[in-house]
């Protein structure tokens, strides 16, 4: 069995620590997600859906509460890249889970997109003390430290700060193939552009909209409708960040 354990890094400079251990995610390296959104009054007639044509994963609550910080530059080059619907771009960003700031685990991931075909590096990290009062320059050098120097690229390009993204997610899966699906719902946002530390403050909802995600191998687009049966919901982009920078002044759709 293998036995998690971390690296140890110049205790002075370091905020973080590398989990080392891990087996990859498959399922994330390569995959095609298919979304849906719905209003936020459907949500318990999807729910019961999902728990009749598959099955609930529980991770550590039955209802998660995911919160990331996205990384980009001062010009939202990612942001604008998707607006734009260009076919190869990527994402930064520091995903936590069930705490309003991050506390002891954390996951910094580089979502990639080339057309229709999404994956993910995901980098377990151990904080050592809290994050709700370092700087957020501070954060990023600590990352920069402990980063695999592929994943370091492209934080030092997109670095700065620009929103916290919330949200409820419930977690199923299909019960004879490898399909799994996310209900996420209660979406909030708070804006960290010249923020020095990581900001709670001043939260935007957008409770109205609830996006259902199929996460699949590619091609497998039918499968996810065909779990969604008898729902013929309508396939729509819908990106979480490029939504926050537009409720919050930074871009318009």
């Amino acid at each position: 069995m293998v036995t998690d354990h971390v690296s140890p890094v110049d205790e002075q400079n370091a905020t973080f620590r590398l989990v080392e251990g891990q087996e990859p995610r498959g399922d994330l390296a390569l995959r095609q997600e298919v979304k849906f959104v719905a209003s936020r009054h459907d949500t318990d007639t999807i729910r019961k859906l999902l728990e009749t044509n598959g099955r609930r994963l529980v991770y550590n609550e039955p209802v998660s509460t995911v919160r990331s910080i996205y990384f980009d530059d001062i010009g939202l080059t990612a942001c604008h890249a998707n607006l734009g619907g260009i076919g190869q771009r990527r994402k930064t960003r520091l995903r936590w889970y069930d705490s309003l700031v991050p506390e002891k685990n954390v996951f910094f991931e580089i979502k990639w997109r080339e057309n229709r075909i999404t994956g993910k590096h995901r980098i377990p990290l151990q904080i050592q003390g809290t994050l709700a009062d370092v700087p957020y320059r501070q954060m990023v050098d600590g990352l920069v430290d402990v980063l695999p120097s592929g994943q370091v690229a492209d934080l030092i390009e997109s670095h700065e700060p620009i929103v916290i993204v919330e949200y409820k997610r419930e977690h199923f899966t299909a019960r004879d193939s490898t399909l799994r699906v996310t209900l996420d719902y209660d979406l909030v946002f708070y804006d960290q552009t010249g923020k020095r530390c990581l900001s709670t403050s001043f939260p935007q909802p957008m409770h109205d909209a609830v996006i259902i995600e199929g996460k699949t191998s590619p091609g497998g687009e039918q499968e996810v409708k065909d779990f969604l049966y008898p729902l013929r919901p309508r396939i729509s982009a819908f990106s979480k960040y490029v939504h926050a920078c537009n409720l919050l002044g930074l871009v318009s759709i």
